[in-house]
């Protein structure tokens, strides 16, 4: 005689999970570490209602999906009132509310395309489709989070129809584009998920709905790039526009440092390498009069000449045509210490360090500003 297994799943989710189910509403076991992950790895088809409880039965996991076939759900990553209601006026209001550990679900019938809200600037995903789901209500996940019907009872209400007029769909992403394009979208949205399945899920539909020729970009790319912008989230290296870093040589600092005019030579070079070294061999001029103007650093025009020549004494900076009167400016070309060439200054190495060839990181804080004029001394 077998024992009886003994099951930590709460009546009113497995009640839950079987009214829906009895009602044809698609449903999905979810688990894992966040408890938003799929337990089945072929979830296309039909689930049947043991399919779904018995993964959750056998895990111990308090959450199951429902999958968004015939389903809109707007996934608003704030509960306040205004966000809400801003919605609801836009697209009409709905009977069912689920409120998530994050912030809100909004219960819909589909009704075609939906509008991208993220890209309107507000924090607000639509879900819909066969291949998309939410967490479904009553669900406890495992840190806590609840997803609370605060209003009406899915399946219990009519829903209404998604109402918004989508605007024409814009071109699809090119193929020779797509994974640039997706690693951006991953870096917006990785600081509002609460797992890489979640902003994996998340970029399928961007796939599936903005590329080109989505079918030939598998979910295993998908999962590199979100396990990627995962791991920048959890070592904090989410960079965008100025909030980004560049790599300046100690070599170089070594070879300013204790010179007359080293500490000028060396603040000018960290401007030029903020401004101009992401582009080796470019030309560049240099207009200080300009420079001073746009607040990039506040040394005197004479200061700045003599640091320009300091780095052209040292070799970080060299001369790459010369001015020629109503045409062109003089232009610049930043270069590199090699390593061999560097002078030996141990006092000045880092312990654990090498002091050829290793490199500083310094903060790009200041605006940019593109210079246009010349320096004729």
């Amino acid at each position: 005689m077998s024992a009886l297994r003994v099951t930590s799943l709460p009546d009113a989710i497995r009640n839950e999970v079987v009214r829906l189910k009895g009602m044809g509403f698609p449903l999905l076991p979810l688990g894992g570490e966040f408890g938003k992950a799929p337990l089945l790895r072929a979830w296309a088809g039909i689930v049947t209602m043991g399919q779904v409880l018995a993964p959750m039965h056998r895990t111990g996991s308090t959450t199951y999906g429902v999958r968004l076939d015939g389903l809109a759900v707007i996934d608003c990553d704030s509960d306040s009132t205004e966000l809400v209601a801003q919605i609801e006026a836009r697209f009409g209001q709905s009977p069912v509310h689920v409120k998530t550990p994050r912030g809100r679900h909004i219960y819909y019938r589909a009704n075609g395309p939906v509008p991208n809200l993220r890209a309107e600037g507000l924090p607000v995903d639509i879900k819909t489709g066969a291949r998309s789901y939410v967490v479904g209500p009553l669900s406890l996940r495992p840190d806590g989070g609840f997803y609370d019907p605060v209003k009406g009872l899915l399946g219990n209400d009519v829903l209404p129809c998604l109402r918004c007029a989508v605007t024409p769909k814009a071109a699809l992403i090119p193929a020779g584009h797509r994974h640039n394009e997706l690693v951006r979208q991953a870096m917006q949205m990785v600081e509002l998920v609460d797992s890489a399945d979640e902003l994996q899920a998340n970029l399928a539909g961007i796939r599936d709905d903005c590329c080109d020729d989505p079918a030939s970009m598998t979910d295993r790319e998908l999962q590199g790039i979100a396990e990627w912008a995962w791991q920048c989230r959890l070592g904090n290296r989410i960079y965008r526009g100025r909030d980004s870093a560049f790599r300046v040589q100690r070599v170089a600092i070594d070879a300013l440092r204790g010179l007359i005019n080293g500490a000028d030579a060396i603040a000018l070079m960290v401007l030029l390498e903020d401004q101009h070294g992401h582009n080796p061999g470019k030309r560049f001029p240099l207009d200080f009069e300009a420079i001073r103007v746009a607040g990039l650093i506040n040394l005197s025009i004479s200061r700045l000449r003599a640091a320009r020549r300091t780095l052209e004494g040292v070799g970080l900076l060299r001369l790459a045509s010369k001015h020629r009167a109503g045409s062109r400016p003089q232009t610049f070309i930043l270069t590199r210490i090699h390593p061999s060439n560097a002078k030996d200054d141990s006092r000045n190495t880092l312990p654990g360090k090498q002091g050829g060839g290793s490199s500083i990181t310094y903060d790009a804080r200041i605006p940019t500003y593109k210079y246009g004029g010349r320096d004729n001394n």
